[in-house]
């Protein structure tokens, strides 16, 4: 497993390269700085499977740095665990808030290190093994038989699949927090996927999404492609958002976007966007459910459906 641990203090760093020798399997990589981090990322690439961050850094903090190992599209499920030696609630919080997977507290303990790594290393073994098994929106615009209705990745920084987006709610700590869970739509995606070709099928739902992100650049968000033309989402908070307004905003970039004219009408153009519960606490449990319940009644499967020559599947009567 190779392991980038960025840590301001010596001893720290020292510690864990006593731990997490070559020979238990781990390859570590050390950081003194925020900033040396990424050089380390750029200059390694894609190559590491975990990040050990110190929460306060010189500089740029650690929790700034989750996040923006968060955002490179090669990390966007990639283990981060946080070391720090507050134990105060807000920071915690936050850090979830950024990314991160899990903590470890000052002073470090060795057995609990080495239990928290392999921890981290099971779920990057999982979830490489899920991104070797997912349907990429590469894969889905090649000669590949698959149904519309799968969730896959759009490939847009901030929206996960499906499966992505419940595990960032479930990797929440345990408690009800306030949030407010949404749906964004396209009720004419027959349409869209009869007039499109499929990669202007899948480049419209990438467009879709990144118009969402787009309306909701200020707010804190969870999103995933459900499948058959619905994002799902929580914005942590507890304002109450307004959907009409982040539906018109979502409309106004979409407008500006030729991909409805050259298909042949504004309807890739036109999405509706929901609440799904007025409820305001959740915990990250209740909310996958709640909004799994909500998928089930807003998607009816069609069992005449068929897979289509050109890599797609006919779209479900239900939309």
């Amino acid at each position: 497993m190779k392991i980038l641990a960025v840590d301001d203090d010596p001893t720290i760093l020292d510690l864990l390269r006593d731990c997490l020798t070559p020979s238990l399997g781990f390859d570590l990589v050390c950081a003194d700085s925020a900033e040396d981090g990424l050089a380390k990322i750029d200059e390694h690439g894609a190559s590491f499977d975990c990040f050990l961050l110190d929460i306060m850094l010189p500089g740029v903090d650690g929790i700034t740095l989750c996040d923006d190992i968060r955002n490179m599209q090669a990390y966007k499920s990639a283990p981060i665990i946080m070391i720090t030696g507050s134990r105060k609630h807000d920071l915690m919080d936050t850090a979830f808030r950024a990314g991160a997977t899990d903590f470890i507290f000052k002073p470090l303990n060795g057995i609990e290190l080495g239990a928290r790594i392999n921890m981290a290393g099971m779920l990057s073994d999982s979830l490489r093994r899920e991104r070797e098994a997912a349907h990429t929106l590469a894969e889905l615009s090649g000669l590949m038989k698959v149904r519309v209705e799968e969730s896959f990745d759009l490939n847009v920084v901030g929206v996960d699949d499906l499966h992505g987006f419940e595990n960032h709610m479930l990797r929440l700590p345990e408690g009800c927090y306030a949030m407010s869970l949404f749906a964004v739509k396209l009720p004419q995606i027959r349409n869209i996927f009869e007039a499109a070709s499929p990669a202007e099928f899948c480049r419209q739902m990438g467009l879709v999404a990144q118009a969402t992100v787009a309306a909701l650049a200020h707010e804190k968000c969870f999103m995933g492609y459900a499948g058959e033309g619905i994002i799902v989402g929580t914005v942590m908070g507890r304002h109450r958002i307004k959907p009409e307004e982040i539906q018109k905003d979502i409309e106004d970039i979409l407008s500006h976007d030729g991909t409805a004219a050259r298909i042949g009408g504004d309807f890739s153009a036109d999405v509706t966007v929901k609440l799904v519960s007025n409820q305001r606490l959740w915990s990250g449990l209740s909310a996958c459910n709640t909004l799994r319940d909500f998928l089930g009644r807003e998607t009816v499967p069609d069992s005449t459906s068929t897979d289509r020559t050109d890599g797609y599947a006919e779209l479900a009567d239900g939309l």
